[in-house]
Parts: C-alpha cells; structure tokens; sequence
C-alpha cells in the first residue's frame, strides 16, 4: 500500500477509530479510577503522607497517538504529590512480550524523587514480597513495580 492508498484508506476511518480509542480509555480509566478510590489511603498510609495530598490525574503513555511502536504502553491514573511522589495505576501492554509472558497486564508503580527513600521503599517492598503471606500471590514485584500479567480474556 502506498503513502495515498494509506491516507485515503485511514481518512475514511479515522474519526470511528479515535472514539472507539477514546471509549476504551475511558472505560480502562474508569475501572482503574475504583480501584485507586478504593486503595490510595491505605496505600498512602503505608508511605506516610495524607492521601488528601495527592492529586488524581488521568495517565497514559504515550498520552497521544504516535507513528513508531511505544516501549510503555499504559492506561490508567496517576496520585501525584508535588513533584516528590508519583503513584501510577494502570493496565499496559508488553509490545514484544517474551517467549512465556503476556502480553497484557495490570501495574501499580510507586516513584519517590528522593533516592534514598526510593531505595529504602524498594527494599522495604523486597522484604514484603519474600513475606511467607504473599508467597502465593499472582502479584510480581520488580523494583517499585508490583505487576499482573493476564491473558487478553481476561481484560474484562
């Protein structure tokens, strides 16, 4: 397909395209949205800092179309705190997942600016995920990302 078949081809559906993207990332924000209702003052309580100071921001990356495959994929929300706590909740995608692994998933990343506190949370999460009660969660844990993978079926 040339460049003009493929203009003429994307002009004639383009507009339903962007509503159906629109409506599914709505409907993934929405869901994530009751999950971070639901979780942030008792994940908030766990860091130490009012969940009354953080700020419930849409989040997706990349947050517009674009022309080259993205490493990060991800839909969801943001708690932002300043500009020194960053708490995501969304679903993402794996674009070249590897030989076992899924392509889709659910994630919850904590970032912290201070580095030392970012350390000391990671090791702290360490120590939970080796915890004898988590040792038979679905959940994995990878720095400061606990992660959900899951079969496209099961999105819903």
């Amino acid at each position: 397909m040339n460049q003009e078949q493929f203009l003429c081809e994307c002009g004639k559906s383009y507009p339903e395209a962007m509503a159906a993207l629109g409506y599914f990332r709505q409907l993934v924000q929405k869901q994530c949205k009751a999950v971070v209702e639901k979780r942030l003052k008792e994940l908030s309580d766990v860091l130490s800092v009012s969940h009354k100071s953080l700020k419930l921001i849409e989040y997706a990356e990349p947050d517009r179309p674009v022309s080259t495959p993205s490493e990060h994929l991800n839909v969801g929300w943001q708690a932002k705190r300043a500009d020194n706590l960053y708490l995501y909740f969304y679903l993402y995608w794996v674009p070249t997942p590897e030989d076992a692994s899924e392509p889709l998933g659910v994630g919850i990343t904590f970032w912290v600016k201070d580095g030392r506190k970012r350390e000391a949370l990671a090791t702290e999460l360490d120590r939970h995920s080796e915890d004898v009660a988590f040792e038979d969660e679905p959940w994995i844990l990878d720095g400061r990302n606990f992660s959900l993978a899951m079969k496209e079926g099961e999105l819903p």
